[in-house]
């Protein structure tokens, strides 16, 4: 039986391929792609990227990389990949856990939250709106019953005419007060969002976006090649192959996820940010080994997940 080196380099030649054709399509050096047909994965920097390497080398000659991959295990490096999936279930088991104990209080809250906003509304309207509409002053005219209907002849005189200028600058000043009454109610302002690191250890990143923005959505870019895996809240794969500049940045809708689950090598050459806000690495993160970062979205973080 041959070695998994030996097969993939077999699988080329049917092709017709050449080293160089397999480093364009999979943006591997050619010094890599050559260590691996020998079976040599000392040259390789790291057991993580022994794997992703075999794994692109597989799809670019049309081979089933996963079952390639399973048939030669004996032959790879191991890696902490099984840790760190018991590590991120438990975490996801932890989170749905505690959304499903909500105690009934709990989830009332946005419904009380919203009945007490209503009736700050209302109370705003009665008070700036109607308020001013029954206090606004009236003329005497309007005042006397038996003058509604009849005709009143007003005779010309210093008294009279002062009563006039009176009332009119009464009126005035009342048309002038109205606004000023109904421009002192305040609009509440949109909180602005909030990135923040809540815990580094081991090569693994925990931290907490809040916003209430309708839609979250996750930008990773890249300016050499680093291999890339992004899962969200349910274990789903959003994103698993090599991040190089020609197929970068890569976009993840994470609208209505609890939170996000992302590893990578090289962080000194990697961008992250959520809805345009840039996600910052702990100044103790070690630039040259492969991290992990769990993003958590609003309400579904709790303390004891840092």
């Amino acid at each position: 039986m041959m070695l998994i080196g030996e097969q993939l380099k077999e699988r080329r030649l049917e092709k017709g391929l050449t080293v160089e054709d397999i480093q364009s399509v999979t943006k591997i050096q050619a010094r890599h792609i050559q260590a691996i047909e020998r079976n040599d994965f000392s040259l390789i920097p790291g057991n993580f990227y022994v794997r992703a390497f075999i794994r692109e080398y597989a799809q670019a000659v049309g081979l089933d990389s996963h079952h390639l991959m399973d048939e030669h295990k004996t032959e790879l490096p191991e890696t902490l990949s099984t840790d760190t999936r018991d590590f991120t279930t438990l975490k996801r088991s932890r989170t749905r856990a505690k959304v499903k104990n909500k105690s009934p209080f709990q989830m009332l809250l946005p419904t009380i939250f919203v009945l007490l906003l209503l009736f700050l509304i209302g109370f705003i309207i009665y008070k700036f709106v109607l308020t001013s509409d029954e206090t606004a002053p009236t003329t005497p005219v309007e005042d006397n019953p038996s003058s509604v209907g009849e005709e009143v002849s007003i005779p010309s005189g210093s008294d009279d005419a002062e009563i006039t200028d009176e009332t009119t600058s009464t009126d005035d000043n009342t048309t002038d007060e109205l606004p000023t009454e109904e421009d002192s109610s305040e609009v509440p302002e949109t909180s602005e969002p909030v990135l923040e690191l809540k815990d580094y250890q081991t090569n693994a990143s925990v931290y907490h976006y809040v916003t209430e923005a309708d839609e979250i959505t996750l930008t990773v870019d890249t300016t050499n090649q680093n291999w890339l895996q992004i899962e969200d809240s349910s274990g789903q794969s959003l994103y698993e192959q090599m991040l190089t500049t020609s197929n970068g940045p890569v976009e993840i809708d994470l609208t209505g996820a609890d939170f996000t689950y992302l590893r990578f090598g090289e962080p000194g050459i990697i961008s992250i940010d959520i809805n345009g806000i840039p996600v910052e690495f702990s100044s103790e993160m070690n630039m040259s080994s492969v991290q992990e970062v769990w993003i958590y979205f609003n309400d579904a973080y709790e303390p004891d997940q840092a």
